[in-house]
């Protein structure tokens, strides 16, 4: 009796919910920007799909003459005075019409270390 209920919610959730290929379709590269203003106390969340977005606003915060280059790994700057983070994501809409984000799955860049032999001399 359990297990037939539980085949019959199952199966109910499955024929609700949404369906993966739509939501792979509908799925487009794009980048999750947060910046902590400490001089003014703000916060300000970006999710933006396109490299020349990400460019004005690392412009508006920063007045360097420096570029920011590809985005492998999810980014942070701190000078002090403005806390920037910048990540790769994968940027959907939602059935309302707002913008979301999944983060991308990174591979670990440290590498484990085997155990080292001692050395005799």
């Amino acid at each position: 009796m359990k297990n037939s209920l539980f085949l019959l919610i199952s199966l109910s959730f499955f024929s609700f919910g949404p369906i993966y290929e739509k939501i792979e379709n509908t799925t487009n590269p794009g980048f999750y920007i947060t910046v902590e203003d400490f001089t003014d106390r703000s916060n300000y969340e970006y999710i933006v799909e396109s490299k020349d977005s990400v460019r004005i606003i690392f412009g508006r915060f920063f007045n360097s003459e420096l570029e920011l280059g590809d985005v492998d790994q999810p980014i942070t700057i701190y000078n002090g005075k403005r806390n920037f983070y910048i990540a790769r994501v994968a940027v959907f809409k939602k059935p309302n019409g707002d913008l979301s984000f999944r983060h991308l799955k990174y591979p670990n860049v440290y590498t484990k270390r085997g155990k080292l032999k001692p050395v005799f001399l």
